[in-house]
């Protein structure tokens, strides 16, 4: 009679105990760990028990799922037992759900570095991105392609992304600085400042702040380079609308005119303030002003996918981003960009109480440049019209865990979607 304890594997294959065992299997030995791997089914059939290792007890005898169902999903090993047989079985989770043990051999460690990178390619995203579930310690940083594709430059950790509307939060946090020092209010009127502007003297800067001021402008290109500050407001003036209708209304002219606001208030320029506020503070090393770009640092050209072929190109243009004063006009990285969120509330910039109330406590959806939900959750999102640049912030309110993409190839899948799929992949998975 053969003994259960010399039971083999075929192809991945248990064969079935003969009726007349008279044991389950045991364990002969187990391990906490704690890694990542990914289902690798393409020569094996692996059976996957829910209740404990195979034949370890009465409820694992049978098959409850099958391996070549879970073909490359990713899962994360959090123990491993070797049976008396001499088989090593892994207990894996999927996102966070315990799922059962498999034969060791049927998953390949798998980084989620390595994951990302899959999901980000099946999107067709060129740029840079970074994944983290315990602040910077331990983050996934990754980057996709090519910066500048003429050259073969790759993307990499100093490559320089436009940050578009992501800027927009940065012109917010200005705000609050100002008006924690009592130089302004956020119930001022905007006819304290710009009396021009049609039904000023109904918009108060906390409305600006929340794209609730009834101001609208479309998202136009100038003739011209902008070449100065007053220039760029100046456009905004002239092209910008009102009216008495202040409900929710994303444009740029909010934060064009908040960006002079603070820059009359303080008499510093708009640049200068980012420089004094946040830039200095941060010790932010790869963050500049549109016409400000390091000419020895790789600034990403813009492309999309189109007609199944990647790298078409699809540059910013200087005149648009030259009007975007205080509100998509800068540069920056993920690893400078995730600093600046965590200085929103670790007193570099803001305090956290600061960093509350321009979040306006929660009362909209949208407010000081963020969108904030009560699930916790924040979110930034940035793009340039007619540009292949595409950015996201998502991630908890603490900035524990999130997920930042800077794209210089749009992906083909929406960045939001791609950005909570992400964000469950650094929320369930480590690194290793």
């Amino acid at each position: 009679m053969l003994a259960v304890a010399a039971a083999i594997t075929v192809g991945g294959i248990l064969p079935a105990m003969p009726a007349s065992a008279k044991s389950y299997l045991t364990i002969a030995s187990s391990s906490k760990t704690d890694y990542n791997a990914r289902f690798n089914q393409s020569q094996r059939n692996d059976g996957i028990y829910y209740y404990g290792p195979y034949y370890t007890k009465r409820s694992a005898k049978t098959r409850d799922a099958s391996g070549k169902n879970w073909q490359h999903r990713f899962v994360r090993v959090t123990e491993t037992a070797t049976l008396s047989n001499g088989v090593t079985f892994a207990k894996f989770s999927w996102y966070g759900k315990s799922i059962g043990w498999v034969d060791q051999r049927a998953l390949q460690k798998f980084s989620r570095s390595s994951n990302a990178t899959a999901l980000l390619n099946k999107a067709h995203f060129k740029g840079r991105a970074m994944l983290f579930n315990n602040y910077y310690t331990g983050s996934s940083r990754i980057s996709i392609g090519n910066a500048d594709n003429s050259s073969q430059t790759a993307n990499g950790p100093t490559t320089l992304f436009p940050i578009a509307s992501l800027q927009k939060v940065m012109t917010g946090a200005i705000i609050e600085q100002l008006a924690s020092s009592h130089k302004l209010s956020l119930n001022d009127r905007l006819s304290k400042y710009y009396p021009s502007v049609a039904n000023s003297q109904n918009i108060t800067l906390r409305q600006l702040l929340n794209h609730r001021s009834g101001i609208s402008m479309s998202e136009s290109t100038p003739n011209t380079v902008l070449t100065t500050q007053a220039a760029q407001l100046n456009y905004t003036l002239q092209q910008l609308k009102a009216s008495s209708n202040q409900s929710y209304n994303y444009t740029n002219a909010n934060y064009t005119l908040l960006a002079a606001v603070a820059s009359k208030v303080a008499g510093q320029s708009y640049d200068s303030l980012v420089q004094d506020r946040i830039i200095k503070p941060l010790k932010l090393t790869n963050t500049y002003a549109w016409n400000n770009l390091p000419t020895s640092q790789m600034t990403a050209s813009g492309y999309t996918f189109s007609n199944g072929q990647d790298y078409q190109n699809a540059p910013v243009s200087q005149k648009l981003v030259s009007s975007l004063l205080g509100a998509g006009n800068y540069y920056s990285t993920p690893e400078d960009y995730y600093t600046f969120q965590k200085g929103l509330r670790n007193g570099k910039v803001l305090t956290k109480s600061q960093y509350q109330d321009l979040a306006d406590n929660g009362a909209y959806t949208y407010a000081g440049g963020m969108y904030h939900y009560s699930n916790g959750i924040k979110r930034d999102r940035g793009s340039l019209t007619g540009a292949g640049y595409d950015d996201l912030y998502y991630g908890t309110e603490g900035n524990k865990i999130g997920v930042i993409l800077f794209a210089n190839q749009e992906p083909s899948r929406s960045i939001n979607s791609l950005g909570e799929t992400l964000y469950d992949l650094a929320r369930y998975y480590n690194e290793n």
